[in-house]
């Protein structure tokens, strides 16, 4: 099924538009118990919140990854004062970009579903192939040239490069690892 037929699915005599429904109502429709719950909102809170979770690993970059990525250098412990914590918010705060509290509680989520880490490696990447504002040439390859390259892949999704080595033997094994953790998403998200 495509985003399109997620986007919009017909719930009693009208038409609901998933991506224009705040996170946390959307939540609640994806529950099971809901009276008006769909299989489709439930895919569409997987989706959203993996896509949240890109956000916060790759568009925003090393400013939310402290500790994860280039930066081992974690807020407030930097020798010397406080100064150098403050610089990622700082620098935040002059290009405009807002953090935003949904991306944690997405990320906390997600933490909470303890998906074996080749599982959600293997999301995120999927995610951040398909994510609405792919532009960057990194994310346009085949998912076989992804399997290739996986120190380079892992490294940009916050993990160290070492994890990524022999992860995937070819593309179908990153899909295939997504599809796993898509199903235990989408499982979790209906409870």
């Amino acid at each position: 099924m495509g985003m399109a037929a997620l986007a919009m699915t017909q719930i009693g005599g009208g038409f609901v538009d998933y991506q224009a429904i705040p996170i946390g109502e959307l939540r609640e429709l994806a529950r099971q118990q809901h009276p008006e719950h769909t299989d489709e909102a439930a895919r569409a809170f997987v989706q959203r919140i993996l896509e949240m979770e890109v956000e916060r690993r790759t568009l925003y970059g090393d400013e939310h990854l402290q500790g994860y990525a280039a930066s081992a250098i974690a807020p407030g412990s930097a020798p010397g004062g406080t100064a150098i914590a403050r610089e990622p918010l700082a620098a935040l705060y002059d290009r405009g970009i807002r953090y935003h509290e949904a991306h944690e509680a997405a990320r906390r989520w997600i933490a909470a579903a303890r998906l074996p880490p080749r599982q959600l490696l293997a999301v995120l990447l999927q995610a951040r192939k398909l994510h609405p504002r792919n532009a960057d040439h990194d994310w346009t390859r085949s998912y076989d040239q992804i399997a290739a390259a996986g120190p380079h892949y892992a490294h940009l999704m916050g993990w160290p490069r070492e994890f990524g080595r022999g992860l995937y033997k070819n593309g179908q094994a990153v899909k295939d690892a997504a599809k796993a953790a898509k199903v235990s998403l989408i499982l979790m998200a209906k409870v």
